[in-house]
């Protein structure tokens, strides 16, 4: 049996960076997400204190699975 590095399984993170302080408006990416017939969703934000706020159609389980679909899409660029 080959041993193979361990380095051979490691993945490059490419982070694209838009500029300091830049954001999209964010009524604007929910007006344009209405009408697209999702199977689940989930909204996260951060508010100007700092707390985290999440709603969506999906419950606990679903969406810690699709934020773990999210996260690796992010990561290796693939939507599995």
């Amino acid at each position: 049996m080959e041993i193979k590095p361990v380095s051979d399984n490691v993945h490059k993170l490419q982070l694209i960076e838009v500029g300091e302080d830049f954001r999209f408006d964010a009524d604007a990416i929910l007006e344009a997400a209405k009408g697209n017939s999702f199977a689940r969703m989930s909204v996260i934000g951060e508010l100007p204190d700092g707390s985290i706020w999440v709603t969506g159609s999906a419950n606990v389980g679903e969406t810690l699975i699709l934020m773990e679909r999210v996260k690796r899409q992010l990561i290796f660029g693939d939507s599995t």
